[in-house]
């Protein structure tokens, strides 16, 4: 009788491990792929941001990473492909808050899209861009139409919204600072609401993702000191009120800072870069 049931906890120990690899078989995914998704689960262990184009050689440099925030009107859907098989996570860059004057899409922006709130258009001159207004409900599906076509047809695993930091940096009324929040909280929703695995993750527009925390995934500082945290009050009280989400922390620092000596958590992440033009991979 002891024999039976030895046989029988033998088999259930054996079923634990086969049947989440056959879950996984069934469901179209061979065993490297399986082994990828469990990398994720472990963390992200570097990144990088880069918005040139991309080639076959540019695709292994990338390959040095676990996640990449690229321009995905640079790459193709085989390219995002090749990348996910060798265990990088891609997130596609797009901007928000601004549209760039050199963008093929540029011209099919409506007037009544850019925000004016003084019955003209703002220019950024250094960016070669313009404000939009993130309340008009068709600049949003604009938006939407933008992370369909670059984002989610070409399998990319999430979405880097940058351009968030005009609404709390801006010298704005507070009306339209508060009402821009709001129309930015439906747009997150709505995009959570189609397709909820999406990775989200915002760059600064601290103020702004404090209303945001359940559709974001991550936060990125670009610029940040960790020179400044030490002697800054303003840098220390941001730091902490993001230290204290749930969410993912990516910093881009322009020195490379001993991590150990810091206050941080376990989820925040450190590319070292000098300034913040991405054209070109170190």
């Amino acid at each position: 009788m002891n024999y039976i049931y030895v046989y029988i906890i033998i088999i259930l120990l054996i079923g634990m491990f086969i049947i989440p690899v056959q879950e996984v078989v069934s469901k179209g995914c061979d065993i490297k792929q399986y082994k990828n998704i469990k990398y994720y689960q472990d963390g992200i262990k570097n990144f990088i941001i880069y918005y040139g184009k991309i080639d076959n050689k540019k695709i292994k440099d990338l390959s040095k990473y676990s996640l990449a925030i690229i321009e995905p009107r640079n790459i193709t859907k085989n390219q995002v492909i090749s990348l996910k098989k060798m265990g990088v996570e891609v997130l596609g860059y797009i901007s928000v808050v601004e549209q760039n004057e050199n963008n093929i899409e540029f011209s099919s922006l409506k007037d009544s899209w850019f925000y004016k709130p003084n019955g003209k258009k703002i220019r950024i001159d250094k960016w070669q861009s313009w404000y939009m207004d993130i309340r008009k409900k068709d600049y949003q599906n604009f938006l939407l139409e933008q992370i369909y076509l670059h984002v989610i047809d070409k399998k990319l695993d999430g979405i880097f919204f940058d351009t968030v930091g005009d609404i709390d940096d801006s010298n704005w009324i507070q009306k339209d600072k508060n009402e821009m929040r709001e129309a930015y909280q439906t747009f997150l929703f709505r995009i959570k609401n189609n397709y909820k695995n999406l990775k989200i993750i915002q760059n600064w527009g601290f103020e702004t993702a404090k209303k945001c925390l359940d559709n974001l995934d991550g936060i990125m500082w670009e610029g940040f000191s960790f020179e400044l945290l030490k002697k800054d009050q303003w840098t220390k009280n941001r730091f902490e009120e993001i230290k204290k989400t749930n969410l993912d922390f990516y910093v881009v620092s322009p020195v490379k800072e001993d991590i150990n000596k810091n206050p941080i958590k376990s989820n925040l992440y450190i590319y070292v870069r000098k300034n913040d033009i991405y054209d070109t991979l170190k």
